[in-house]
């Protein structure tokens, strides 16, 4: 059913027309009835709440005003009792006038102090009680149990006499005299000296109060619950549960967290209104069905510390709105089938003309184009359409056949270009991150050219332990760029393969790419040179954008690398490029990047321009950290969110280089200065051993680096100074948690021993070249060797590593 539904949904235009239209209407009718109906059921609620609060403020105002009248009642009494109370014979007449002034008071007792009568037992409280034909009669309660003087819990009505005012005791179940549920106000009596010495008490009976909260119902189907500050039911309409049930303890057994948080309020004292689940607090099981979802308003009677609840059930408050919306639920089904049959009637009659065209026009798309299309004697738009269908026919048939001559062409072309691009994007590194195994460099590059084939180019490689890298814009597009791409990167590779200083990496490729530049193209290039142990970086920049220096400390931090105006490649030979310098620090990244970035156009002919690269670098999370990968894909989205689909005017192409290196603290070092004569040799020997036997290095390991670092030197003696010149050698050893690091330096001549060839092994003496194998074997023994030449001096750097963490 539901897939033949689908069906005919997908073949009948008339068919999803109306379903279409029958949604909307069915949406906007559902939508004003819910309106309406919300409307409805919050006006009810609304005149619930407002009789519920007036009901409960009546009840209160009642319940107070009657306690009240109790209260002045004794208190009145009490401010005279001194001339009574003492006397035996005379505290029965306070007592009477008492109880026949208020017919709310159902007893009044005089509890005095123990022994306060002579002649009288040791205890005597003298009462009279409101009988139930309303008369009066007396009785002595007397007794052990009512010694004031030793109770002092707020369960019992003579606790007064700890206070200096009168006081509301909690309810009780009276057994010594009316046998009802009473609540007493009691106050203290002094004589002269302050001393207690009685206690007036007046009981009040509760019937009264659970007339009274019936009465205030605000409805006949509401219930109504009072609770004291002991926990108790006051007032319920189970009669069994006043003064038995401990509501707390009832929410509890119940697992009822919404009733227990409403009590709790409740017994704070404080007025509200709560929804809540009233089955487990009504009689019988057909209420809990009925009920058991109520609205609960209830307020505190602060005089005596109580709180008065109404509960009434949402079923009955809603019922007249539910009885509503069925019937509106009823009629909108019904107003929704009648309005379907009429629309789809209406709208098929509509475009069974369409229907016809569309059988045609498939004769049409499986190649038959002599066809002849139906002909309509309306002039509306489906009649245009005929037309135009007819005018496409012809038109399809006559492009057809240009385009069967057209596409063996084209066919061969595009191929062509494939393997041009797969050639071209094999020489460029592809695989991230490029050096796993190091902890002090992480990689990140990408190009996306404009054409097949494009004239950008990025590369770089490690040798002796300086990052080598380029980044190149080649004047033009397509395929002439992309060899000139090609020419640049592989001279790239092979001059910085012998030769470390930028500037005369791009002096060399500028005099070969000019001799014969007959095309004249030209290529903007950046060569740099990161010193990994170091951080220091040379760069020469022949005409390409300036790279951005991205650091994160809490925020991103973002500069432009200072670049020298230098003419691209190709221009001109023997053009003299500058080198400059710069000291990065750990967890920097340099974001290289070629016009294509910055020059980015959107469809209203905008560059996306530095500033937006700017705030996309100062915009990078905390949590990147820098990351390359991160900061390309933001500058990506970037680009691709600003030019909005337009058509790539030039190549992309972008580089990222963060050095990672972690900055370990020094745990030895130790430095020796030796002049340049050989015979100083045993002298570095007792150094290096002295340094392996302080860094744990075992005999063997202590005789290879040995071999090595006298190699160094020698050479260092040997080449550094003229002949006849006295100069210096210095030795330093350090060492940190990873590695022992040996830094030989003197004020010579400049000489790189990293430049020498790799010597091959492989050959026979005879057929090696002279020299080279001095720098071979240092290569073998230590893990890397790195040469700078700073500020005048040589710097040989050598490295080996800790099998095991360094212990001193």
């Amino acid at each position: 059913m539901k897939a033949r539904l689908s069906k005919i949904l997908n073949q009948s235009v008339a068919a999803r027309t109306t379903c279409l239209v029958l949604v909307v209407i069915t949406v906007i009718l559902l939508t004003a009835g819910l309106w309406q109906m919300n409307y409805v059921r919050n006006i009810v609620i609304t005149e619930v709440n407002r009789q519920a609060g007036r009901s409960m403020t009546g009840a209160i105002k009642v319940i107070d005003n009657r306690l009240s009248n109790v209260e002045t009642a004794v208190n009145t009494a009490a401010s005279y009792a001194h001339m009574f109370a003492p006397h035996e014979t005379l505290c029965r007449p306070l007592m009477e006038r008492l109880i026949e002034a208020n017919e709310d008071i159902a007893a009044v007792t005089l509890l005095y102090e123990a022994n306060y009568f002579e002649h009288n037992d040791r205890y005597f409280a003298p009462t009279i009680y409101r009988t139930a034909k309303d008369t009066f009669e007396e009785d002595e309660i007397g007794g052990p149990e009512n010694d004031f003087c030793y109770l002092e819990t707020d369960s019992n009505w003579i606790y007064t006499n700890k206070l200096d005012k009168g006081y509301w005791c909690l309810p009780y179940i009276d057994s010594m005299s009316t046998k009802r549920a009473m609540v007493t106000y009691s106050v203290p009596l002094h004589d002269e000296t302050g001393h207690t010495y009685a206690v007036l008490c007046a009981d009040v009976s509760l019937d009264w109060v659970q007339n009274l909260v019936d009465k205030a119902k605000p409805y006949d189907y509401s219930t109504v619950f009072v609770v004291g500050r002991d926990s108790q039911y006051i007032c319920h309409p189970n009669t069994d549960w006043v003064q038995s049930i401990n509501v707390i303890d009832q929410a509890r057994q119940q697992h009822d967290s919404t009733f227990l948080e409403m009590t709790r309020k409740m017994l704070s004292w404080q007025d509200g209104t709560d929804t809540v689940d009233m089955s487990g607090q009504l009689q019988n099981e057909s209420n809990r069905q009925d009920f058991s979802s109520s609205i609960v308003y209830y307020a505190p009677v602060d005089r005596v510390q109580w709180s008065i609840c109404f509960t009434l059930p949402e079923d009955k408050i809603l019922e007249g709105p539910n009885r509503l919306r069925t019937y509106m639920l009823l009629l909108l089904a019904i107003l929704v089938v009648a309005i379907s049959l009429s629309l789809y009637y209406i709208i098929r009659s509509q475009l069974w003309p369409l229907s016809l065209l569309s059988e045609k026009t498939k004769e049409i798309s499986r190649g038959n184009f002599d066809v002849e299309l139906p002909v309509f004697d309306s002039k509306d738009e489906i009649s245009h359409l005929r037309d135009s269908f007819d005018d496409m026919q012809h038109s399809i048939a006559k492009y057809i056949a240009q385009l069967q001559q057209t596409t063996a062409s084209k066919a061969s072309i595009e191929s062509e270009l494939r393997v041009a691009s797969d050639i071209q994007m094999s020489m460029l590194p592809k695989i991230f991150p490029p050096y796993p195994d190091r902890n002090d460099i992480d990689i990140y590059g990408e190009l996306t050219p404009a054409k097949s084939v494009g004239g950008d180019l990025f590369d770089f490689y490690i040798r002796d332990e300086k990052l080598f890298f380029c980044i190149g814009d080649v004047s033009g597009k397509g395929v002439p760029a992309s060899l000139v791409m090609a020419v640049t990167r592989a001279q790239f590779r092979t001059v910085s393969a012998h030769e470390a200083a930028p500037d005369r990496i791009i002096t060399t490729i500028n005099d070969a790419m000019a001799d014969g530049n007959d095309s004249n193209m030209f290529v903007t290039l950046l060569v740099g040179s990161l010193d990994l142990p170091t951080g220091r970086m040379r760069y020469c920049n022949a005409g390409h954008d300036a790279p951005l220096l991205v650091s994160f400390d809490q925020t991103a931090h973002v500069e432009t690398l200072p670049c020298d105006s230098n003419i691209p490649v190709g221009v001109m030979p023997d053009w003299r490029f500058s080198v400059q310098e710069v000291m990065i620090k750990p967890q920097t990244t340099i974001f290289l990047f070629t016009d294509g970035l910055s020059e980015a156009e959107n469809n209203r002919h905008e560059l996306f321009g530095m500033d937006r690269i700017l705030n996309q670098a100062n915009s990078i999370q905390a949590s990147y950290c820098c990351a390359p990968h991160a900061v390309i894909d933001q500058m990506r989205l970037a680009v691709q969110s600003f030019v909005d689909g337009a058509e790539q005017s030039d190549d992309l192409t972008m580089l990222a280089i963060q050095y990672t290196k972690k900055q370990l603290d020094v745990r030895y070092q130790n430095q020796i200065t030796l002049p340049n004569d050989v015979q100083t040799v045993p002298q570095l020997n007792a150094f290096v051993d002295e340094v392996c036997e302080a860094v744990g290095f075992d005999m063997s390991t202590t005789m290879k680096l040995n071999l090595a670092i006298e190699e160094a030197v020698v050479n260092v003696m040997n080449y550094a100074y003229p002949a006849g010149v006295k100069g210096d050698v210095y030795i330093a050893a350090q060492a940190n948690d990873e590695r022992l690091k040996f830094v030989i330096s003197d004020n010579g001549t400049a000489f790189d021993p990293t430049a020498k060839s790799e010597v091959d092994t492989t050959l026979s003496a005879e057929e090696r070249s002279i020299g080279g194998l001095g720098i071979h074997l240092i290569r073998q023994i230590m893990d890397t060797i790195n040469y700078e030449r700073i500020d005048g001096k040589n710097v040989l750097t050598l490295r080996k590593k800790f099998t095991n963490k360094l212990s001193l």
